[in-house]
């Protein structure tokens, strides 16, 4: 376990101003939307997202008055890391743990009047859950239950044989365009132990927290710029000798860059607003999330016959029928499709049960790449798709008609891996 000498002052909650005793950055662990701030949105069943991040926090440590009233200055650097995963278990909850480590510390004064770690390693581990009990791909409202578990020895700011500590948040977010927006709202319910005999500081209390993050998605370079603000105040008064306030608010600004579909990229800095317990002079973060999956299908979904979604059906002079499918799939930058494709085209030709007027097959993908290549690439699988209803189930060629849309036309965030795997689809017009 990683110790503590003198005293370190601890600021946390999930998402926002959380963890590590002298870090105020923690990165999500579904690594969806923002960086350090939760969305409404929930990984989906059996989507899995691993993060890996490292921040380097200049002046962050706390320093403390001599007796004579003189204030003593250090300069310190500390560079933390963490470890994430992140699982989605039904359409509106998921689970994730963030184990975060002190990897290297710095601090240039050795008189013993401030703050540091006694050693390096994991400093805690934190489980966190999310429920999102309102809202679609362009926001909503979610509660967040996550807990901590304090993994230092002879903290002064947790005190002797201290509990686990709960958060207990609302996240909230909205997505207009290319913009994103969140919000996180919540309380952090410390179980402190006793005060260590001799330490200069009490242990901390609970704590309101709050966290605003705002985002724009750039398509044509697969890259998202984020900025956020997180912050932390007692919700109750505690006696601290400490120089800087036991109220914290940092801000950071940083690019989530998408390398492939199943890679981001992450890299920014931030400095304290407000010179509080962990804020630094100024951070640099670097990071990476991975998803893969869904690693599961829920027995409905392999039970089920129907391979295809009614978007809409509309009555009028023409009758309008629209269908959607992500069970059709294809090789890498290819034309050609594999798995079991003909059962989602079976069903299609059975939804067209005889006459019709015109069939439309359009071909969408996601905006990792160039637009002017993603259009081709998806012609030419709406295109192989056509020619596979004509020659394996005999529908009129005259009557099909293949469009490829390439990214234009989302249906989901491209800025993460399970929008960009919703927006890679085909979906089917029938004019009766």
């Amino acid at each position: 376990m990683t110790g503590l000498t003198i005293t370190l002052a601890s600021t946390s909650s999930l998402a926002n101003v959380v963890g590590v005793d002298t870090q105020n950055f923690n990165p999500t662990t579904s690594g969806l939307d923002f960086v350090t701030v939760q969305s409404s949105e929930t990984l989906k069943p059996g989507i899995v997202n691993l993060g890996l991040f490292f921040n380097l926090a200049v002046n962050s440590l706390p320093d403390y008055d001599q007796p004579s009233g003189n204030r003593l200055k250090f300069n310190d650097t500390l560079t933390s890391m963490d470890l994430n995963a992140g699982l989605g278990l039904t359409p509106n909850w998921d689970f994730g743990i963030s184990i975060p480590q002190v990897l290297r510390q710095s601090v240039s004064d050795q008189s013993g009047s401030r703050g540091e770690f006694a050693a390096t390693g994991v400093t805690e581990v934190r489980l966190n859950t999310k429920y999102r009990f309102w809202g679609d791909d362009d926001g909503g409202i979610a509660g967040i239950f996550s807990t901590n578990f304090n993994q230092i020895q002879d903290s002064p700011f947790a005190g002797r044989n201290a509990g686990p500590t709960m958060n207990f948040e609302l996240a909230g977010d909205t997505r207009r365009g290319l913009w994103s927006y969140g919000g996180n709202l919540g309380y952090r319910s410390r179980q402190k132990g006793t005060k260590i005999p001799g330490s200069i500081a009490d242990p901390l209390g609970s704590q309101w927290i709050a966290s605003v993050a705002a985002s724009r998605h750039l398509p044509q370079s697969s890259t998202k710029v984020v900025t956020e603000i997180f912050a932390a105040t007692p919700a109750e008064s505690s006696t601290s000798f400490a120089e800087r306030s036991l109220t914290s608010l940092e801000w950071i600004i940083g690019a989530k860059h998408d390398w492939n579909t199943n890679l981001s990229l992450h890299a920014g800095g931030g400095t304290e607003i407000k010179q509080g317990v962990a804020s630094p002079d100024w951070r640099l973060y670097a990071g990476l999330n991975y998803a893969f999956g869904p690693i599961w299908s829920s027995e409905s979904e392999t039970q089920r016959s129907e391979y295809l979604t009614r978007v809409y059906g509309e009555s009028s002079a023409q009758v309008l029928e629209r269908f959607r499918t992500q069970a059709i799939h294809f090789e890498f930058d290819s034309d050609k499709m594999i798995g079991n494709y003909d059962p989602v085209l079976a069903e299609l030709a059975m939804a067209i049960k005889g006459a019709f007027k015109k069939l439309v097959i359009e071909g969408h993908t996601d905006s990792v790449g160039r637009d002017e290549y993603n259009q081709r690439l998806s012609l030419r699988r709406a295109t192989a798709i056509r020619v596979r209803l004509v020659e394996k189930f005999g529908l009129p060629a005259d009557k099909i008609a293949a469009i490829g849309y390439g990214e234009a036309r989302p249906i989901a965030d491209n800025a993460n891996y399970q929008g960009r795997q919703a927006n890679r689809r085909v979906e089917f017009e029938i004019e009766r």
